[in-house]
């Protein structure tokens, strides 16, 4: 849900380089202020044509009152009363404060790592004021690293919320329910035949209508808040429900393509009798052609007419991942499910987005810059972009080392393949050092006015 705010675009002025338009004034100058923060919490505002979230911010207004502060926090957060929620947030701020400097291995100026308890509403407002420039003069201070600890809180503070702590003891629920007998004739789907030498099981799946039984390698992982946090603020719209659309996972390595178009009608069949699942998106990565779609399409509405399926449209659409390389391929099956809680069978059932991925095997997904390895670390230099602006070269040198250690690619050949696919190089005033910034982010804050283009310049990096 992405809101325009023509009003306020019309009424705040560009700010110089590293002061972004302050989030809390377009709070304070919105005529409906509930309707401005539902619009915040899911999917932010529109500002020059692009989609601008609370993790889009680099200082704020000093010139807030407090109760003006403490509205905005509450409604953002979504809580009464920040008297009752000061464990939760003194928890998130403590897990922000460890993700950046253990995760993104980023430094913090030693008054946020020595930073005490939150104890009161009055503390919180204390905290959230130091988000503010430096009074005279366009001075930021310490400003950005407090808005950085404040975004990843925020992001923290809803996935605590939402109770996601135990997504991988319910994807493991979840897998291990495939494999016993669920329909009334005592027919299953799918079928562990044995361990292969890399530990995943190979699985027979078992097509009732058409009385295929491809095999594959299959295997189930849960997000980590870790993971959940990177997305969380990676992703444009910043809402805690589009960052852990895949927090439950299920993967399926299959030998050919005619085997990818008989499991997954199997597979959408299974989940949407055995576990509800709903609000079903199929996403292909550059995997299957045009026709082999609609042949699934076709396929999996016949299977979901054995189970007397009617009523809900199964959504298909083209994916690409701006972080993923441009030979991955892939096929995902994106929903929401019913599970109980944390894996416990006498637990209470709640509803998580899951995602099911099946490539094919041979597709080397993960060799070369398509390791994990190397996603991971693009992830983590476009979180610095968007959380921090931009890096130095001594920065990009520790992400490359930690990829290089992980895939064994050699730490300058990651850096060539980054700085040829993933980066630009910034002038901008003050700077002192070469900095490097994600391209992506970098555009959507020029183009928003975050960043002032008189004072900031970006360019594809010289070979």
């Amino acid at each position: 849900m992405n809101m325009e705010f023509p009003s306020a675009n019309n009424t705040i002025e560009k700010l110089p380089y590293q002061k972004w338009y302050p989030v809390l004034d377009l709070f304070r100058k919105a005529p409906d202020k509930k309707h401005f923060m539902d619009a915040m919490k899911k999917g932010g505002i529109n500002i020059n044509g692009e989609n601008v979230t609370p993790i889009d911010f680099f200082s704020t207004s000093a010139e807030l009152d407090d109760d003006e502060i403490e509205e905005s926090i509450e409604g953002y957060l979504g809580i009464d009363d920040i008297e009752n929620k000061l464990e939760a947030i003194n928890k998130s701020l403590i897990k922000a404060r460890d993700y950046i400097t253990e995760y993104l291995h980023r430094d913090l100026p030693k008054e946020i790592q020595n930073l005490g308890e939150v104890k009161s509403s009055a503390d919180a407002i204390k905290l959230f004021r130091k988000t503010a420039a430096a009074k005279g003069g366009d001075g930021v201070g310490l400003s950005p690293a407090y808005c950085a600890l404040i975004s990843v809180a925020v992001a923290s503070f809803e996935f605590n919320k939402k109770e996601t702590d135990g997504l991988m003891k319910e994807s493991e629920f979840l897998y291990e329910k495939m494999f016993q007998e669920t329909d009334e004739e005592g027919v299953n789907n799918f079928h562990r035949l044995k361990k292969d030498e890399d530990g995943y099981d190979v699985t027979a799946v078992y097509d009732d209508i058409e009385n295929n039984m491809p095999k594959v390698r299959s295997y189930f992982r849960g997000k980590n808040e870790n993971s959940l946090i990177s997305k969380f603020i990676n992703k444009p719209e910043a809402t805690a429900e589009e960052a852990a659309k895949d927090g439950i996972g299920f993967k399926f390595e299959a030998h050919s393509i005619e085997d990818i178009k008989d499991i997954i009608p199997v597979i959408t069949r299974y989940f949407k009798k055995n576990f509800e699942a709903g609000n079903l998106i199929f996403e292909n990565t550059r995997l299957l052609s045009a026709e082999e779609v609609i042949e699934i399409k076709e396929k999996s509405e016949k299977q979901l007419r054995v189970i007397d399926f009617e009523g809900e449209t199964l959504l298909f659409k083209e994916d690409t991942n701006d972080y993923s390389n441009k030979n991955f391929k892939s096929f995902k099956i994106n929903g929401q499910l019913q599970v109980p809680m944390k894996g416990d069978p006498a637990g209470m059932i709640v509803k998580r987005q899951f995602e099911v991925q099946i490539v094919l095997t041979d597709n080397d997904n993960e060799s070369g810059f398509s390791n994990h390895a190397i996603y991971e670390a693009a992830k983590k230099l476009s979180v610095n972009t968007r959380l921090f602006g931009s890096f130095t070269k001594k920065y990009l040198d520790i992400i490359c080392n930690e990829a290089s250690e992980e895939s064994e690619i050699r730490a300058e050949e990651v850096k060539e393949y980054f700085k040829n696919n993933f980066l630009v190089e910034l002038d901008a005033e003050g700077y002192s050092k070469k900095r490097y910034a994600s391209e992506k982010n970098t555009d959507r804050f020029l183009k928003s006015g975050i960043f002032s283009e008189d004072k900031i310049s970006k360019r594809k990096i010289r070979k």
